[in-house]
C-alpha cells in the first residue's frame, strides 16, 4: 500500500504542477509535453 500511496501522491503533485503551469505561466511548454 505504501507504493500505491506514494504513486498517487506523486501523480496528484505532478497533475497540480502541470495545471498551475498551464493556467499561470505563459512560458513555452516543457520538452516532451504534448497537449
Amino acid at each position: 500500500w505504501k507504493k500505491k500511496t506514494y504513486f498517487s501522491i506523486v501523480q496528484s503533485y505532478s497533475l497540480a504542477k502541470s495545471r498551475s503551469f498551464l493556467s499561470g505561466n505563459e512560458d513555452p511548454k516543457p520538452k516532451g509535453f504534448s497537449g
